[in-house]
């Protein structure tokens, strides 16, 4: 037997007096056993690949957007969106307020258009407001910041 508990007399994995599939493929302390017998460091043991096989990196696609660097104050939401629409043509749509620097679109038909100025931004909601977009009459409103869980 090559587990500390079943040399004990038992073995939590199986029972009173009996070794299981571990226990038996184990080093024992004596260095006899299947398993090799000499003692290594968990971090230098070889189990065919390691931790968490090929390795999935982090930041592929999910870093911050510009609209999240962007202050609230130059920011403007917009509701009523088509489902599928191209972010190009929505940002081409709100440049006739200002130049705008980035446009993306959310979930449930909401979306972002980010500025440089307050004035576009102030340009913006009063003249896109209600105005037509891929067929669809857009709201154009001040950014307001989600309230968080803490915030309630």
């Amino acid at each position: 037997m090559g587990c500390w508990e079943a040399q004990r007399g038992f073995c939590p994995r199986k029972g009173k007096g009996k070794g299981c599939k571990w226990c038996e493929g184990a080093p024992d302390f004596a260095g006899k056993g299947k398993g090799g017998g000499v003692w290594q460091p968990q971090f230098q043991k070889s189990w065919g690949s390691s931790w968490g096989g090929k390795g999935k990196g982090k930041g592929k696609g999910k870093g911050k957007t510009p609209a999240k660097k962007t202050e609230n104050a130059l920011k403007v939401w917009v509701g009523g969106l088509p489902q599928k629409f191209s972010f190009k043509a929505l940002q081409a749509h709100f440049d006739q307020a200002g130049k705008s620097t980035w446009a993306e679109g959310g979930k449930g038909g909401n979306g972002s258009v980010c500025y440089t100025t307050e004035a576009e931004v102030y340009n913006a909601m009063t003249l896109l407001n209600g105005s037509v977009f891929e067929g669809n009459i857009i709201q154009v409103d001040q950014w307001v910041k989600k309230p968080t869980k803490a915030d309630s």
